[in-house]
C-alpha cells in the first residue's frame, strides 16, 4: 500500500466514529483524490466497538492488513490499545484521552484498566502519540458530542494528511446545516489550536481523567 495511506479510526457507538471517517472521505474525493470508506460495527448500541478504515489513494479495497495504519484516531483510550497488532513504528495516533466505559466491562463488573498504562504501550509500539482531553475541548466549545471534530481539527493541523485542511473544513461545513455546523466548525477549530498549543508536538495533555459511564 505504498501509495496509499492508511487511516483507522476507533472508538465506541455513539463517538461519531463512522461521521468521522465519512467526512474524511468527503474531504479526500473533493480534493480530487482517491478513497474508500469501510466500516466494522460492534455492539454500536450498547456501547460496543466501533471503527472504520479509509484508504486514500489508488486501490481497490477499504481493508487495511496488519501493519499498514499510517493514521491512528482513538475516540476512547481502551479501543486506541485494542489498535495496537494494527499499529507499527509508522504510525501516528491521536487519543483522546477521555475513558469511556464500555458495556461489556460494565455489564460484568469489571474496572476499568489504568489509562496511563494503555497509552504507555501505545507509545512503544507507535511512531508518534498525540493525547489529548478532547471531550474537555469539546465542552468548551458546547457540544461534547464533537469529540470525533475535535480530532479531526488535531489530524488536519498536523498536516499529515495528502490534502489540505480547508478541503476538510469545508467538507465539514457542507455535510452539516445550521446550529449543527457552527458546532462542528467550532470544534474542528479547537481541535486545531489545541494542537498548535502542543509543545512539542506528542507531548500527552490530561491524561488523569476518571471513566466516564456509557450513555445506554
Amino acid at each position: 500500500m505504498s501509495s496509499s495511506q492508511g487511516l483507522l479510526l476507533v472508538g465506541v457507538g455513539g463517538q461519531g466514529v463512522l461521521t468521522a471517517a465519512r467526512f474524511l472521505g468527503q474531504a479526500a474525493l473533493a480534493a480530487g483524490l482517491e478513497a474508500r470508506v469501510g466500516q466494522l460495527h460492534g455492539m454500536a448500541q450498547r456501547g460496543g466497538s466501533l471503527e472504520s478504515t479509509i484508504v486514500l489513494g489508488k486501490g481497490q479495497t477499504a481493508f487495511i492488513s496488519p501493519g499498514e495504519v499510517d493514521i491512528l484516531v482513538a475516540m476512547e483510550p481502551l479501543e486506541a490499545a485494542r489498535a495496537l497488532p494494527r499499529v507499527t513504528e509508522r504510525t501516528l495516533a491521536i487519543v483522546n484521552s477521555t475513558p469511556l466505559v464500555p458495556f461489556s466491562l460494565t455489564s460484568n463488573g469489571k474496572a476499568f484498566p489504568e489509562v496511563e498504562g494503555l497509552l504507555s504501550n501505545l507509545r512503544e509500539h507507535a511512531g508518534q502519540v498525540i493525547v489529548l482531553d478532547a471531550a474537555a475541548i469539546a465542552r468548551e466549545v458546547g457540544e461534547e458530542k464533537t469529540i470525533n471534530i475535535v480530532l479531526l481539527g488535531v489530524l488536519a493541523e498536523l498536516g499529515r494528511l495528502p490534502f489540505d485542511a480547508d478541503h476538510l473544513e469545508q467538507s465539514l461545513g457542507k455535510f452539516t446545516s445550521g446550529a449543527r455546523r457552527a458546532s462542528t466548525l467550532a470544534a474542528f477549530h479547537a481541535g486545531q489550536n489545541a494542537c498548535k498549543n502542543l509543545s512539542p508536538p506528542g507531548v500527552t495533555s490530561g491524561t488523569q481523567n476518571a471513566p466516564q459511564g456509557q450513555d445506554q
